[in-house]
């Protein structure tokens, strides 16, 4: 069993919760985690719409691999999520904390450093989903355009 020091995993919080304060800048993303921020984006605003995404998305890609693994990670976090998703409009620069999170998701799985993956969302999701989204973060960044 592992014991964990509750003043050092408060002052984690506390660092985590002051990064979150300070939306960061969706034109400061490398490209795939980008497009994954914004493809959740159009997602949102398709489901408002009572519309599917899946042809905008494979117009966006040029391919329909690439739409089918963003909707399948947007299906994820809606499963895995402990609250609902909130993504900004599209004209956005500026991230919500749930967009900051997935981006630093995205990044430790582009890294392939899947012990910060996990320190990243610890406590914030079950344990149990965190192989769940994992998975569907690198299917869709293995299916984006790297390049512009």
């Amino acid at each position: 069993v592992k014991v964990r020091d509750p003043e050092a995993q408060a002052q984690r919080w506390s660092a985590a919760i002051a990064d979150l304060a300070r939306p960061g800048d969706v034109r400061a993303l490398r490209l795939p985690l980008l497009h994954v921020v914004m493809s959740l984006r159009l997602c949102a605003l398709f489901e408002r719409a009572e519309r599917e995404p899946l042809a905008e998305l494979s117009t966006r890609f040029a391919s329909f691999t690439a739409a089918r693994a963003v909707l399948d990670l947007a299906r994820t976090i809606r499963a895995v999520w402990p609250e609902a998703y909130v993504c900004a409009r599209p004209c956005c620069m500026k991230m919500t904390p749930d967009e900051a999170t997935l981006a630093a998701l995205g990044r430790a799985a582009l890294s392939g450093d899947r012990a910060a993956f996990t320190r990243q969302i610890d406590g914030f999701i079950r344990f149990d989903r965190h192989d769940r989204l994992h998975s569907a973060m690198l299917t869709a960044l293995t299916c984006l355009p790297r390049q512009g």
